[in-house]
Parts: C-alpha cells; sequence; structure tokens
C-alpha cells in the first residue's frame, strides 16, 4: 500500500485501514482526521502522540478479539508476527498456554505483547515477568505494547524497514555513493544487504530486526579504492543494541583515516 492511498482515501475506507493497526476507536478518528499525513515518519509520529494516553479501556477495546500468544489466527497480521511460535518446543508452547491462562485469570485480559522480532523462549519470559507485576504497572505495560503493535503494523504496512544509514565522505563533503552493506546479527548471520545511493543512504532489513545486538559492515576500502585514495581502514563495522520496533538510524561520518558515527534519528 502507498501512503497517498491511505491519504486520498474517503474516511470509512481509511478507518478500515487504520483499525487493523489498532482497533481504538478515537485513535482511529484522530488518524483519519489527520491526514493527509504526506510521509510515513509523519504518520508514525501523529500515531505515537494519539496513543500515549492509552489506559484499560482502549486496551479492552482493542483486545475484545485478540488472538492469544501461540494461539491459531485467521488474523493475518497477528500470524505473521507471532509466526516464531511455529518453532516452538512442546515444553515452551505448553508454558505459555499456561502462563496465558493465569495471566487472564489474574488481570481479566489476554496477554498483550509485540511477537515480531522476539523468540519463543523470549516470549515466555516476558510472560513471565509481567504475571508477577504489579496491575497497575501491567495495564500501563500492557498499553504501551499495543501503541508499539500499531507502530510496527503501520511500518509493515507501508515496508519501511527498521534500520537506516546516511554516509557522508568528509574529505569531499558530499555522500558517499556506491558503499556496500551487510547488516548481521553478531555471531554472522547476515540479515541484509544494500548499498549506499546517490544521496548516499540506504535502508536494511525488515520492518522490525530481532531484540538482539547486531554488526552493520561498511565496505569503505572498496569506496575509497574507486578514487585511488589510499586508506587505512578496509571496512568499518558498527555494533548496536535493538531493544524495540522503533526506527534507528545508524549514520557514518567518513574519512580514509578516520570515521565517527551515533544514534541518529
Amino acid at each position: 500500500m502507498d501512503l497517498g492511498d491511505l491519504d486520498d482515501a474517503t474516511a470509512p475506507d481509511a478507518a478500515a485501514v487504520i483499525r487493523k493497526w489498532a482497533d481504538v476507536p478515537a485513535w482511529v478518528d484522530a488518524l483519519v482526521a489527520a491526514r493527509p499525513f504526506g510521509t510515513v515518519p509523519a504518520l508514525l509520529d501523529r500515531a505515537r502522540t494519539e496513543s500515549a494516553s492509552w489506559g484499560a479501556p482502549e486496551l479492552d477495546h482493542a483486545l475484545a478479539q485478540h488472538p492469544r500468544i501461540g494461539e491459531r489466527t485467521t488474523d493475518p497480521s497477528s500470524a505473521r508476527e507471532q509466526s516464531s511460535m511455529r518453532t516452538a518446543d512442546d515444553d515452551v508452547a505448553r508454558r505459555i498456554a499456561d502462563g496465558n491462562a493465569a495471566y487472564e485469570q489474574r488481570f481479566g485480559r489476554v496477554f498483550l505483547v509485540r511477537a515480531a522480532g522476539r523468540t519463543p523462549e523470549e516470549l515466555l519470559a516476558e510472560l513471565d515477568r509481567r504475571l508477577a507485576g504489579d496491575p497497575a504497572v501491567e495495564t500501563q505495560e500492557a498499553a504501551a505494547a499495543l501503541a508499539d503493535i500499531a507502530l510496527h503494523r503501520i511500518r509493515a504496512t507501508f515496508a519501511v524497514p527498521h534500520l537506516t544509514t546516511h554516509v557522508l565522505d568528509a574529505t569531499t563533503g558530499t555522500p558517499a555513493v556506491g558503499v556496500d552493506l551487510t547488516l548481521s546479527t553478531v555471531d554472522g548471520a547476515v540479515v541484509a544487504t544494500g548499498t549506499t545511493d546517490a544521496d548516499g543512504r540506504a535502508a536494511l532489513g525488515p520492518d522490525v530486526l530481532a531484540r538482539t545486538d547486531h554488526v552493520l559492515r561498511f565496505d569503505t576500502g572498496a569506496y575509497f579504492a574507486t578514487t585511488g585514495t589510499p586508506t587505512f581502514h578496509p571496512f568499518v563495522t558498527v555494533a548496536f543494541r535493538v531493544t524495540g520496533t522503533e526506527h534507528l538510524h545508524v549514520p557514518l561520518l567518513l574519512s580514509p583515516f578516520a570515521y565517527s558515527t551515533y544514534r541518529g534519528s
């Protein structure tokens, strides 16, 4: 789907799309009224702002038909987000099912967590942690999880990768074009590859990365070789930690004998 389609849709059609992200009527109405957004970041910012005050009423409405973690579902979004549960061993699946029942008995609603990017073991650990929490605090955590899922679904709808980068060549003050990139987990599993474009930018990976440490490798030696520029660094690697679904921007300021990076936005 293109954002322009959402911006130009009738109010009922736009509401039908937005409701799939989170079935919270006031939030849906606010996003419908806020169009046109123009850019996905603008949509995400407004969606985040409008979800900041969510609490028990919003949870109760949104979770009325929400599937349990590990439960078979016909909802495409939930099925995709919980795909890791298909690999859960029998003991983990049983403990999640038992935890779901205990959670519902204690808190009166289904356990909600962003499943995308989490392993079955991580889902079980989060369930155990929150099952022992204070009810008021748990309502806040569940509402935050609902907002987290909504933002994740927005990015998935518009195919927005979780990670972007921008490489600037400090020796010329221009974008570094054609820098090959490799995104991997710290144990070497390649997640995505790419190359910086004419603006020195690239987007890598799926709409959500696993909550673990990652490494982004920039093939800087090959880039400088194209201009015959000697360089001290044959490549540059930047390690970073993924803790949620918020957009990650990892830029690189590059010269033949030095580089710098930071957490961008």
